[in-house]
């Protein structure tokens, strides 16, 4: 085990490294930055952009004092194909087999234009009848290069590279009942993502299409604003309904009604296949602190909703007082920062 690791989380909207201490049980913050990133970020495919973006980067974490060039990083969910599947229980050769035929199935890429891993999340015994669930990930090469590209700009070393909702699992695994089922809601920039945790060990995953640009962009229309204005009306009043008359709430339960609207079908459908009731839904991502959310989603789905604090959760010490205001948004970079230090 290490004792120091550094997370870097380059997302849509904002860039968050973090750069963390273990000494005993104890961990402690070495450094932490967030910023916006630069117009297009990693979504660029110019090497002009991209450069601008990795010198951006770059001089942040020079300013943030970060030295270590040994980093975890995200890559969005929305980005790479990934589920968890029940297979009959088999060695691990015997599952590398039969990988390839199952990969075949449920990546839409030909599987020499991707890069694919898998880990078994679960062995059960059902009645004498042996099964286990695996976590199949496939990562397009193109986005892999680009991730290299920008990252060997950046001067730092990828240790790995691993999807948000991971990172985000990892991060609040102190909060997960590890007898009962847990839903977390990763509320980003572009997408949701979405992962149904059983005794602790995650269960399902998927993405939704809608996230906190879409949000915004609804308030912007309806109210005839820019994004800048929208993007502070939904951070400052959310779903309250004592400003504006609730129009401002009125314009987000749309996009909120759909994202709920698949979770509450994926909750159905976990119920029905483990007979588990679920404990809690946890809420991350910067979005998670809109105002009145955590309530609008507990009326909807009638299941405990709380906001998820990394920071707190995993008893970190001395954190600054603007980065626990925004706690749910550093989940990401948290769970990679964490990675090495367990």
């Amino acid at each position: 085990m290490k004792s120091k690791s550094f997370g870097l989380d380059i997302g849509s909207t904002s860039m968050k490294a973090v750069w963390l201490g273990r000494s005993g049980n104890t961990l402690t913050i070495e450094s932490v930055v967030s910023a916006p990133t630069t117009t297009r970020g990693m979504l660029t495919e110019s090497d002009m952009d991209q450069k601008i973006f990795a010198d951006s980067v770059k001089g942040i974490l020079k300013s943030a004092g970060i030295v270590e060039k040994n980093a975890n990083v995200s890559i969005p969910e929305s980005q790479v194909y990934s589920k968890i599947i029940e297979m009959p229980d088999l060695s691990d050769s015997e599952l590398a087999a039969a990988l390839k035929f199952e990969l075949e199935q449920h990546i839409p890429l030909p599987l020499d234009q991707v890069k694919t891993d898998w880990q078994v999340m679960e062995r059960i015994n059902d009645a004498g009848r042996k099964k286990m669930n695996v976590l199949i990930v496939a990562a397009p090469l193109g986005i892999l290069s680009k991730y290299e590209k920008v990252t060997n700009l950046i001067g730092i070393n990828p240790q790995t590279v691993e999807t948000e909702v991971i990172s985000v699992h990892r991060a609040l695994y102190p909060a997960l009942d590890p007898t009962a089922a847990d839903v977390i809601v990763h509320l980003g920039g572009s997408t949701t993502d979405v992962a149904i945790v059983k005794n602790g060990i995650l269960n399902m995953i998927f993405t939704i299409p809608l996230g906190g640009i879409a949000v915004t962009r609804a308030i912007a229309i309806d109210f005839g604003i820019d994004p800048n204005q929208a993007e502070n009306f939904k951070k400052a009043y959310g779903l309250t309904q004592n400003v504006f008359d609730g129009k401002i709430g009125k314009s987000l339960e749309p996009i909120l009604q759909s994202i709920i609207g698949d979770i509450r079908k994926a909750i159905l459908s976990f119920k029905e296949k483990n007979n588990m009731p679920i404990k809690q839904v946890i809420l991350s991502g910067g979005s998670a602190l809109l105002p009145g959310l955590h309530v609008f989603f507990a009326n909807i789905l009638g299941i405990q909703v709380v906001v998820g604090n990394c920071w707190e959760i995993n008893g970190v010490a001395d954190v600054p007082q603007e980065v626990l205001e925004d706690a749910p948004s550093y989940n990401v970079v948290f769970g990679l920062a964490i990675r090495d230090l367990q």
